[in-house]
């Protein structure tokens, strides 16, 4: 029953105390709101990255042979061979111009038929899968040796390039948001401690007959809480709105031709929310209690 009172004690006490500081508590929230908004972001970017990495990690070791057109069945057996021959190969299949120009077709969809009437300007090629691709620029060089070979294609660059952008997007994000954060904790902090000023004499007196230190910092590290909550709250809500709005469009324009280019919101909303509540509400307490121990002697 004691605990329940407390409990009611602080919680109406946490919110007459942002009511009383409204201005310096809406400073708080939006501050709180827009460091976690850039979260939200960053960490969509990070995972939309991740995730592109994780379903196209096994067309890395995937190298594409193009040879010279209309070859005839010796010449494709004598390709075919040489290439058997190199080393750090796994499997070799052969895709001439029509199927590959019938799977674009199927890839499409319903659009397929914007593609009836074109001429095909695929090529006759092998799909190459490596045993793993730490050898690649070297078996590539090998490939591009065999007698009518016209080109090699592969995704290393590509995929390198993504993995640098996600470590980039990590690095520079990770200061952002550490600096946003801190600069959260001062404002929270400034916050509770002109609150702190302000109820001096009171709190002199309740600890003077004998009130517990939590007693008396309870109220402080409520309005904390529900400052981060809030903050929360609304992060989460423009963050999943905006970022269901933009998946609803670039599937929309592009999902016929292919496929899912993002990840759902319905798989991202899950981490998204645990991030920010967590991270809201922990910014919102200890902005409290870093104003409370400096300012109160508990």
């Amino acid at each position: 029953m004691k605990l329940l009172s407390n409990f009611l004690y602080n919680l109406k006490q946490g919110i007459n105390g942002i009511r009383k500081n409204k201005t310096m508590s809406l400073i708080s929230t939006i501050s709180v709101t827009a460091a976690l908004i850039i979260l939200g972001l960053i960490l969509t970017i990070v995972i939309n990255i991740n995730q592109f990495i994780e379903v196209t990690k096994d067309q890395i070791n995937e190298i594409k042979v193009i040879v010279s057109e209309n070859l005839d069945e010796s010449q494709r057996t004598q390709v075919e061979e040489a290439l058997e021959k190199i080393e750090g190969i796994k499997t070799i299949e052969y895709k001439s111009k029509e199927e590959s120009f019938e799977s674009m077709k199927e890839n499409w969809g319903e659009d397929g038929h914007l593609l009836e009437g074109i001429k095909n300007p695929l090529d006759d090629s092998y799909t190459v899968t490596l045993v793993n691709s730490e050898n690649m620029n070297s078996i590539v060089e090998k490939l591009q040796e065999v007698d009518n070979v016209v080109e090699v294609k592969y995704h290393q660059d590509i995929i390198q390039n993504f993995l640098n952008l996600s470590n980039m997007v990590k690095k520079f994000g990770g200061i952002l948001i550490l600096g946003l954060l801190l600069i959260c904790l001062v404002i929270i902090s400034n916050t509770i401690k002109s609150r702190v000023f302000s109820k001096k004499e009171e709190i002199e007196i309740i600890k003077y007959v004998g009130a517990s230190n939590s007693f008396v910092v309870g109220p402080f590290i409520v309005e904390g809480f529900i400052i981060g909550l809030v903050g929360a709250v609304l992060s989460v809500g423009i963050c999943t709105g905006t970022y269901g709005y933009i998946v609803e469009k670039i599937n929309g324009a592009l999902s016929n031709m292919m496929g899912s280019v993002v990840v759902p919101l319905t798989n991202i909303s899950t981490s998204l929310i645990l991030v920010l509540f967590i991270t809201g509400i922990t910014i919102g307490v200890l902005g409290s209690i870093m104003s409370v121990r400096k300012h109160l002697k508990v």
